[in-house]
């Protein structure tokens, strides 16, 4: 996208706001206000190539040196004096130049770069060229104004207008960065790239650049593309890419108007993360400016930076002896104020080769880790090399490795430890954790009964015999959840019944991490049979839990997630799930790629269930792709088997690469993956399977019908397609019913409702039944409902009746963007107006009455009546009025 096109995406008001000032007449003058790289010259240089403008007469260039000279900006333009002292010469001076320059296209303008430092005399003259010639001055600053300022001073001024540059929202982080990549992006990466960049459209700019420079973006080449589809569908793999050139570049520009002890007010913040005002005023570091300029904001109490990526560049721009000065002085001042040192702290004592107590760096680690922020605690370990020196510090960072869904590299970890180990505590949950490494790398039943047999001889030899009792227990309960979980997530043995996990649940002294695993395995019981209610009260309590148990929350947060939200919508509580997914959407950078997989597929099934299929397959395609990054919660599998539902619904053929296995594909080379790709690890969960089966390729042993939840939604699928004397002839109603009658929610309970009066002659109770569901937002019910009852008004005459109903599912419908179904399809085709009648429709409604449009159709007023008396019945209407509110443009059919 061309930069003039870009900005008046992006920055649509200012730009419009501007052009209408230069263009209009008379003198006048724009303070255009915001921080480095904010976009202020972009936005000036995109107005200036508007047609009508011309370059600019005068483009004074200001610096903090020139700000203490008199006149100093003007002095490229006042060399032919002698002496630049007297306003009045200076003033002449310029006139002359101006007037040199009248055949130029008006306005004529003024460009001042770097205002802020615009000095006191210089501002007094631009003030007077614009009071007193037809000048325009254009004055670009950073900060904000200040009475007693020269800026302060110009925007007292009548004829001058103050505009103040904010960041891009994210709609304009969009635009920027699909403009460089030239691809559509996926709403994750949008997040990604707004929260690692601030919103500086500078930042988004570069970082789009080294994205496609660095080959980080990556997309699933076996989704197919085409008309009806989707447009491919990108995603950033690695949310930091390397500092390269050109962000240096940016990072030199951006700072280049600072002093050098603002730069190292930054880079302070950028090694040592936010810090109190007290620090930086003990180092003698100054921050005031810089928090007025926009260069820092306060977070909390503290002064930071405003992206992570102006952290990245401010130090890659130093050199490591300025780092270790900074880092000594900074010791300095905490050490006088007595402030401990915090874990990104500590990391950076770390980076710098500084020797830190390994107690601390395991105790800082552990925070960072309760904090979720597994990147921070898993670089403390590696550098404070505590799987070097000890046991607890080792298996924190299998812990991280696995909440970060690198699980092969946990394993290996794991594995090495659990030879060292001798502690039977951290032994015990070492075993603990190589099982949950295992069940997401694949179920090897050999492998499992392995390491079960290993967890189990351990203990021989321990003479505390409390430890080893804790530690058998451990394994007891290992075994037992382990049996449970293979019973449930693979097709290897019949399911638990929900007494059996209740009781397992009910014992006091399980371990907080096997208590979990459980109430998630019951959670997916309770889901597959339809009983999403029961799912939903253990889940949202579970969620509140894992707040008090930061070892499990790290590695089952996202879980419970993915299954509240999903049990929302298959309750049919719409806004509920909305609400609750949008709480987690476009979170801190260190959770979106682990979050975004499974919001994007909870908004697909939001959108697959209200019959927005096309919406529905764009933001399936997202799942497919953000989890091949990280699939934290296992949801790859599914997220292909709702795709490739997607494509049969919508009539598309499934590609061979679909069936065979995953691939991948990256715009330049290969990338670096953070989680498991493809979808072996995920494929036996039980959502999968299910879906699986209603696809028709069912595990050994299993059918649709060993899942009520997914059968219910198959059942009523194909119900759509038949009228209701094959329905009558068929077993699906009945089915329906009786699965719909036996499971929890509005949805189920609209289901049986709607399977009962399909039975039934009478319109009024289904026109009632698309009330009730219209209020819930059971969209798909609703034009069932009507689409139905329009048949039976239809049978008995009353096509009035018949069209009223069938408009306004059109109008849904279309306002929704839902795909009817081909059997309403049809139905709505009763609507549909013949060649004639769209004809005098368009005559009528340009205000013909009916004789002049008989006229004008050189045929009867009887016959023009007769249509119309047809058109009326078809749309539901009982007066010409109606026709220009009926929804339709002359020539098209009803829908």
């Amino acid at each position: 996208m061309k930069q003039h096109q870009l900005i008046t995406k992006t920055r649509t008001t200012e730009y419009n706001q501007l052009l209408q000032i230069l263009q209009g007449p008379g003198p006048a003058g724009v303070l255009l206000l915001g921080e480095q790289g904010v976009g202020k010259t972009s936005l000036v240089e995109a107005v200036l190539a508007s047609p009508g403008m011309g370059e600019p007469v005068m483009t004074l260039y200001c610096t903090p040196s020139l700000s203490t000279i008199a006149h100093g900006a003007l002095s490229p333009y006042l060399g032919a004096l002698e002496s630049i002292d007297e306003p009045v010469s200076v003033l002449r001076e310029l006139n002359r130049s101006l007037l040199s320059s009248r055949g130029q296209v008006e306005p004529h303008i003024v460009v001042v770069e770097d205002a802020q430092f615009l000095d006191p005399q210089s501002c007094f003259i631009l003030s007077l060229l614009v009071e007193n010639a037809d000048v325009k001055v254009l004055a670009l600053g950073s900060g904000s104004l200040e009475a007693d300022s020269p800026l302060g001073a110009l925007a007292e001024l009548g004829s001058f207008t103050t505009m103040a540059l904010q960041r891009l929202d994210r709609k304009g982080v969009r635009a920027v960065a699909e403009g460089v990549i030239g691809r559509k992006l996926a709403e994750g990466t949008v997040s990604l790239i707004d929260v690692v960049t601030g919103g500086n459209p500078s930042f988004v700019e570069a970082y789009a650049a080294s994205c496609l420079e660095q080959g980080t973006l990556f997309h699933d080449d076996r989704l197919p593309q085409g008309p009806g589809l989707h447009e491919p569908v990108w995603i950033v793999a690695r949310a930091l890419p390397e500092i390269d050139t050109p962000m240096l570049t940016l990072g030199r520009e951006i700072t280049r108007s600072l002093s050098v002890q603002e730069q190292q007010s930054l880079l302070l913040l950028a090694l040592a993360g936010p810090q109190p005002p007290e620090v930086l005023e003990q180092c003698g570091l100054p921050y005031r400016r810089l928090l007025k300029i926009g260069e820092l904001m306060r977070q909390g109490p503290a002064m930071a930076l405003k992206s992570k990526l102006m952290q990245r560049v401010v130090r890659a721009l130093a050199t490591e002896q300025d780092i270790a000065q900074l880092h000594d002085l900074w010791v300095t001042a905490t050490v006088s104020l007595g402030k401990e040192p915090n874990a990104r702290e500590v990391l950076w004592s770390l980076e710098t080769g500084k020797q830190v107590p390994t107690k601390l760096v395991l105790a800082l680690a552990e925070q960072a880790a309760r904090e979720l922020n597994f990147g921070l605690a898993l670089r403390l370990c590696v550098l404070g090399k505590l799987a070097r020196h000890h046991g607890q510090g080792a298996l924190l960072e299998a812990r991280m490795l696995l909440s970060m869904g690198r699980h092969h590299a946990a394993r290996a970890l794991l594995l090495r430890l659990i030879d060292q180990l001798t502690d039977l505590a951290l032994l015990g949950q070492a075993y603990a954790y190589l099982l949950e490494v295992t069940t997401n790398i694949g179920t090897d039943g050999a492998e499992l009964e392995r390491i079960l047999d290993d967890w189990k001889h351990r203990a021989r030899g321990h003479a505390d015999a409390e430890e080893v009792s804790s530690f058998v227990a451990l394994h007891s309960a290992g075994a037992r959840v382990l049996d449970f979980w293979l019973r449930v997530n693979t097709a290897r043995g019949p399911l638990p019944s929900v007494s059996e996990l209740q009781e397992f649940l009910d014992d006091r002294l399980l371990p907080a991490q096997v208590r979990f695993i459980g109430m998630i395995m019951l959670s997916d019981l309770h889901t597959s049979a339809g009983r999403c209610q029961q799912a939903l009260d253990l889940m949202e309590p579970a969620l509140q839990d894992l707040k008090e148990y930061p070892v499990p929350q790290a590695m089952y947060e996202v879980r419970v997630f993915f299954r509240i939200g999903w049990n929302l919508l298959f309750l049919g509580q719409y806004e509920r799930a909305a609400a609750f997914i949008d709480s987690y959407r476009h979170a801190r950078l260190r959770s979106i790629q682990y979050y975004q997989g499974a919001i994007s597929l909870l908004d697909g099934v939001s959108h697959l269930l209200q019959g927005r299929v096309q919406l529905a397959m764009a933001k399936m395609a997202e799942a497919v792709t953000e989890l091949q990054i990280a699939d934290i919660t296992q949801l790859l599998a599914l997220a292909n088997k709702l795709y490739r539902l997607l494509l049969a619904r919508l009539g598309f053929p499934v590609p061979e690469s679909l069936l065979i296995g995953p691939g991948s594909s990256s715009s330049s080379g290969t990338i670096s993956l953070n989680g498991q790709l493809g979808e072996e690890s995920s494929k036996q969960r039980i959502l999968a399977r299910a879906f699986a089966a209603g696809l028709g390729y069912p595990y050994p042993g299993e059918s649709l019908e060993c899942f009520p939840l997914v059968e219910r939604e198959f059942v009523f699928s194909m119900t759509r397609q038949l009228g209701d004397q094959e329905l009558a002839d068929s077993q699906l109603g009945e089915r329906l019913r009786a699965l719909a009658a036996g499971q929890q929610g509005s949805r189920a309970a609209f289901l049986a409702r709607l399977m009962d009066l399909r039975g039934s002659e009478l319109g009024e109770p289904l026109e009632q039944l698309a009330q009730d569901a219209l209020a819930k937002k059971e969209y798909l019910v609703v034009i069932e409902a009507w689409a139905r009852a329009a048949e039976r008004y239809a049978q008995s005459g009353d096509q009035r009746r018949c069209g009223a109903l069938l408009r306004r599912a059109a109008q849904l419908i279309d306002q929704q963007g839902m795909d009817p179904g081909k059997y309403i399809a049809r139905v709505l085709a009763m609507t549909e107006l013949t060649a004639r009648e769209t004809e005098i429709v368009s005559l009528a409604r340009q205000g013909l009455n009916n004789a002049q449009i008989a006229r004008t159709l050189t045929v009867s007023q009887r016959t023009v009546e007769g249509h119309l008396y047809r058109v009326f019945s078809k749309l539901g209407i009982t007066e010409r009025a109606e026709l220009d509110h009926a929804g339709l443009e002359a020539g098209t059919t009803g829908r």
